[in-house]
């Protein structure tokens, strides 16, 4: 027999009960409730309703599933290595969100299991797939290409597909704005320097042929390359005086060329910052399919990021896993990565706050399963029990503590 024991932390109880056994395997579990002395009565009261509340519906379910047939052999359980759904932890056992869920679901069935470990997805639906594991649990994400693969249980985890992009941060994050802004800017910017061309051509051609009475040139404007440079110079008001039109067209061109200039340089003014707070504005928005074109996209092979990104038909580097992906999205050889969101937000949340920002919303919404072999058997009894496991709310409980509310 195994014993669960569930300490009491002040001020809360423990969300995680510890397994005493060094093994995965769990038959009829014992749950253990710790008071400290020093309680009032009315809360121990309260608790214990809450426990026998418990009690009662794990009495009810398992009575209801006592005449499942129960199977002779432990089942093969192969656990994909994904935070925070599934892993092994440096005790040596088993962790995560569905793991805590097949436990919970197997215990209500009366189910013995052994627990593997599988590092690549491919390799669990394989596994799945050829019998040789009889479930498969994890970050696995329901796909119509999976799905020609193997069967799904209910429903284990609402998910879904969404993309993380590097942190930009201080001088960084705003060089970064004004220069996609000034690329955004392109046509305006080049009529003005057209603009600034011409004019100090014309400007140029008008004023070059003034001579005073000793044959010296009377204008100030002798070369293309000055009429350009006062054209600079009065658009940006700087006004110095060193170069000043003499002729009455010449001064005609500049009295034009202070309006216009004026105008250009209000419209560039205001089109930047517009921009500039448009961008900022989108960079707080839900991510779209769109904004990941033209990026360095990464994904790990055979995930669900992966798969979506082959729909859409995007490039993208695949990595082994993802905490591999993260750190080639760090250090700047990726532009986003592409992965199940409860995925994604855990590891940003536990080793990349500083790098990386968290995902803002959905690419494509999802549900996470169990996989099944094609026609199993455990197929129904399993779905009945997640149906009543997942709707408890000491399940729901558990499983804000991995995701949130």
């Amino acid at each position: 027999m195994v014993t669960l024991y569930v300490p009491w932390v002040e001020g809360q109880m423990a969300r995680r009960p510890t397994v005493t056994s060094l093994k995965d395997r769990e038959i009829s579990p014992v749950i253990e409730w710790r008071y400290p002395c020093h309680m009032n009565f009315a809360y121990r009261l309260a608790l214990t309703w809450a426990a026998l509340v418990a009690l009662a519906t794990v009495a009810l379910a398992g009575a209801a599933f006592a005449a499942e047939p129960v199977p002779a052999k432990p089942l093969r359980v192969a656990v994909y290595d994904v935070e925070p759904y599934g892993g092994r932890g440096r005790d040596g056992l088993f962790n995560g969100a569905s793991v805590d869920l097949w436990r919970r679901t197997a215990e209500t069935l009366h189910w013995q299991y052994e627990l593997t470990l599988v590092a690549h997805m491919d390799d669990l639906l394989s596994g799945v797939q050829s019998d040789t594991y009889d479930v498969g649990i994890g970050a696995i994400t329901i796909t119509p290409e999976r799905l020609a693969r193997v069967d799904f249980s209910y429903p284990t985890h609402r998910s879904g597909v969404a993309a993380v992009f590097a942190k930009r941060l201080g001088a960084e994050s705003a060089l970064y704005e004004y220069a996609v802004a000034l690329g955004e800017l392109g046509p305006l910017i080049l009529v003005i320097v057209i603009l600034l061309i011409v004019i100090g051509l014309a400007m140029w051609w008008f004023e070059r042929t003034q001579f005073n009475a000793g044959g010296k040139p009377h204008s100030s404007v002798t070369s293309w390359n000055e009429g350009v440079y006062w054209a600079v110079v009065t658009m940006t008001t700087v006004g110095y005086g060193d170069k000043t039109p003499q002729t009455p067209i010449g001064r005609a061109i500049a009295v034009v060329w202070m309006v216009v200039s004026l105008v250009m340089v209000s419209l560039l003014t205001t089109s930047l910052v517009a921009r500039i707070t448009v961008n900022q504005v989108e960079g707080s928005a839900a991510t779209r399919s769109g904004d990941l074109a033209n990026k360095r996209l990464a994904a790990v092979s055979g995930s669900s990021g992966a798969e979506y990104l082959d729909t859409q038909r995007l490039a993208y580097q695949k990595f082994d896993s993802l905490p591999e992906a993260f750190r080639a999205l760090a250090v700047g050889k990726a532009d986003a990565v592409v992965n199940s969101t409860g995925a994604l937000q855990y590891l940003v949340s536990t080793g990349f706050s500083d790098t990386i920002a968290a995902p803002r919303g959905l690419l494509a919404p999802a549900y996470m399963a169990f996989a099944l072999p094609m026609n199993s058997a455990l197929k129904k009894p399993l779905d009945r029990a997640l149906t009543i496991v997942s709707a408890t709310p000491e399940w729901r409980s558990v499983e804000e503590s991995y995701f949130g509310r």
